[in-house]
């Protein structure tokens, strides 16, 4: 699978050089470019986290300072050029500092070793790993040694300002932000900047001679498959498993070589790049990543975002990232003919025809959807009172919900939901639907939430329709002859009325149900109060409760009120087609809560 998604990366870096830097997002701080004769050039960079924007204050500035803070980063903290980790740069031709280490922590001591030892790196940092020495070597047999002229010029430049930086910058040394400087140490030809650009060229040998040597995990992670041949030299890649001696799990100890895998510094560093770019979209909030290796694309999407040129893709990966200190991939899977557009378009429907001039939230998701991701977001929003979707990933102990069912049903069904949602995997997902939000509208309703839980009866009996059977009635035309006959009953004079279906009776339950609990002249009325009803598990049980109840709020019932009445004797009349058939608890909630319209001032 990861060859095939790097393979992809390696297609697309073919068509777009400038692939990675394009999505690239700096960190927070304030930015100077020393220029060649001495000038300088700033700009402060903030990420907005809501909005998604990048705000410079010189965009003129934001490309380059991208480009040179990309070609001078740290692999790691745990790879650094300065062994204090005051320094986080990798090349002398840029210095990157917190702002409030500067009086706290840096000195020149400090600032000297780091020069030095990029001075010269083989003696002073890898003169110890006999593996990271001899791609050192290599590296500057090819490229040169360091210029120590430039580096000199930028270490006086570094230590007769940095100091007293806040007395040439505007700039808050108290703030954990970064302050990174960046050295153009040639002249820059406006004219000729796009074609030749020597500073820039400069940066990436410069970065290049930090990258080669710590590109893998450890020193003791490389092997030479044939000794004394650099090219057949293989290590495990920092990027993409962490291995060290306090994970000894991950070796393979069946194998003479442990190492799980092993790459050729062409692979590691193409790995290095993809998780690179991987990173930039994680840091831009595009979570939700389709390798597509038919057409050898990558396309990336926030939770949140309007995929309006995404149809799917015929056969590919889906990765979903996450940025924390280093990347993190939580979820992974093949994708075969996965289509954003349902084949069916959702229907989400009213059933309850509520007052919509003092509800006008209530209609606001009404209406037809063609996306699975829509779909989702209305799963978020309506079953789980938007806690879904941020914590799809989030650890069992961690996740701070209060609602103790809500979390539990979170906790079991998020990965079902995601999978159908991101990854079109339907696997009975109807029956899914099925178990868990009858749970959600029942907690809704003991909570007293009756608004939330009729949503949520409609967009459950949305999914009912959804995926009903041809030849089914629709759950509109179902209930709608069931209001329609129990309605006509409960005002017959006749005394001659009954009840004819299961579903009228468990619909008449309910709605008696709500009659009942709006008797209540407790001084804190709750929903809880249907709880005996709703919680039975037998037919006999429910009729028990239901005369338990009916006896405790008689006396408030007038004796001449045909349509309560009626409903009672209807519900005492009839006799279920079987004792062991499954209560309708549909019914009994779409009474309850039609009920509830009907009796609750609050709701009318």
């Amino acid at each position: 699978m990861f060859e095939e998604c790097l393979d992809v990366f390696s297609e697309m870096l073919k068509h777009e050089d400038n692939l990675i830097l394009k999505g690239y997002v700096p960190a927070d701080g304030s930015y100077i470019i020393v220029k060649n004769d001495g000038t300088v050039k700033n700009a402060d960079i903030k990420f907005d986290k809501k909005t998604r924007d990048l705000n410079c204050t010189d965009d003129t500035l934001l490309n380059d300072i991208c480009f040179y803070d990309y070609h001078s980063k740290l692999i790691s903290m745990n790879k650094p050029i300065d062994i204090k980790k005051v320094i986080h740069s990798n090349n002398y031709l840029a210095f990157a500092v917190k702002k409030e280490s500067i009086t706290t922590k840096l000195t020149e001591a400090i600032i000297d070793n780091y020069y030095d030892t990029l001075k010269n790196p083989l003696e002073k940092k890898y003169k110890k790993s006999k593996e990271a020495s001899k791609i050192y070597q290599k590296f500057e047999e090819d490229h040169g040694v360091v210029n120590i002229t430039l580096l000199e010029k930028c270490r006086s430049w570094i230590k007769q300002h940095i100091f007293f930086i806040d007395k040439l910058i505007n700039v808050d040394l108290e703030k954990k932000e970064y302050l990174k400087i960046f050295f153009e140490v040639f002249e820059v030809n406006e004219d000729e900047k796009d074609i030749k650009n020597e500073n820039r060229e400069l940066f990436i040998q410069e970065d290049n001679r930090y990258i080669y040597p710590n590109i893998y995990n450890k020193s003791g992670y490389i092997i030479n498959i044939q000794k004394g041949l650099d090219k057949d030299r293989y290590g495990l890649p920092y990027y993409g498993i962490n291995m060290n001696d306090k994970k000894p799990f991950l070796k393979i100890k069946t194998r003479k070589v442990f190492i799980p895998y092993l790459l050729d510094m062409k692979e590691a560093l193409l790995q290095k790049q993809f998780f690179e770019y991987l990173m930039n979209l994680a840091s831009d909030g595009k979570n939700n990543v389709y390798v597509d290796i038919v057409n050898n694309k990558i396309e990336a999407y926030g939770d949140k975002e309007e995929r309006e040129k995404f149809a799917g893709i015929e056969a590919g990966y889906y990765l979903r990232i996450q940025k924390g200190k280093e990347l993190e991939i939580q979820a992974q899977d093949n994708l075969v003919n996965y289509q954003d557009k349902l084949l069916l378009n959702f229907n989400y429907q009213d059933f309850f025809k509520m007052n919509i001039e003092k509800y006008p939230e209530y209609m606001k998701d009404i209406g037809i959807y063609t996306k699975r991701t829509d779909v989702g977001r209305l799963i978020n929003n309506i079953f789980f009172s938007k806690y879904l979707l941020t914590n799809y990933f989030t650890e069992a102990n961690d996740i701070s919900v209060k609602d103790s069912v809500l979390k539990r049903v979170i906790i079991i069904y998020r990965n079902v939901i995601f999978d159908w949602v991101y990854k079109g995997i339907d696997n009975d997902f109807n029956k899914v639907v099925n178990k868990f939000s009858l749970d959600l509208i029942i907690n809704s309703v003991v909570q007293g939430d009756l608004l939330n839980a009729i949503k949520q009866l409609n967009l459950r009996w949305s999914f009912k329709d959804y995926y009903r059977e041809e030849g089914e009635k629709t759950m509109k035309e179902l209930v709608s002859d069931i209001v329609k006959n129990i309605n006509e009953k409960m005002i017959d004079t006749t005394a001659n009325s009954e009840i004819k279906t299961d579903d009228e009776y468990y619909y008449a339950i309910g709605l008696f149900t709500a009659y009942l609990i709006s008797l209540s002249k407790t001084s804190k009325k709750t929903h809880a109060l249907a709880n005996p009803i709703l919680d039975s598990r037998s037919n006999r049980m429910i009729i028990n409760k239901l005369e338990t109840m009916y006896k405790r709020y008689n006396y408030i019932i007038e004796i001449n009120k045909l349509e309560i009445n009626n409903l009672y004797a209807m519900i005492l009349a009839y006799t279920i087609s079987h004792e062991d058939i499954v209560i309708n608890e549909d019914m009994i909630q779409y009474g309850f809560l039609r009920g509830n319209i009907l009796y609750n001032n609050a709701l009318q």
